[in-house]
């Protein structure tokens, strides 16, 4: 069985008292789009999108348009306190 790739990921700022959802990265067509829903805070989300998200193990960035598995790289261990990355896709019908 393939694994699941995430449609919907969240990013919340941790950074205060009361976290809360600062942007959403949605899987449309096969490419990853960002909904940026606090500009001022977490701008990691935004250097995620510009720039690809960095794996441990590999030469290159992923970018945006490799869709499934920028994905999944968005939700590999990070080490920040201030931000946490949430797979919220909704249940998949073909289980």
């Amino acid at each position: 069985m393939a694994a699941s790739v995430p449609t919907l990921i969240a990013v919340y700022d941790m950074g205060t008292w009361d976290p809360h959802r600062v942007a959403e990265f949605h899987l449309v067509a096969g490419r990853a789009e960002l909904v940026v829903i606090d500009p001022d805070r977490c701008g990691t989300a935004q250097r995620w999108y510009t720039h690809g998200v960095e794996l441990p193990d590999s030469p290159r960035r992923i970018p945006p348009e490799d869709g499934a598995a920028f994905m999944r790289a968005l939700l590999q261990p990070f080490r920040s306190s201030y931000c946490r990355v949430v797979d919220e896709s909704p249940p998949s019908g073909n289980q």
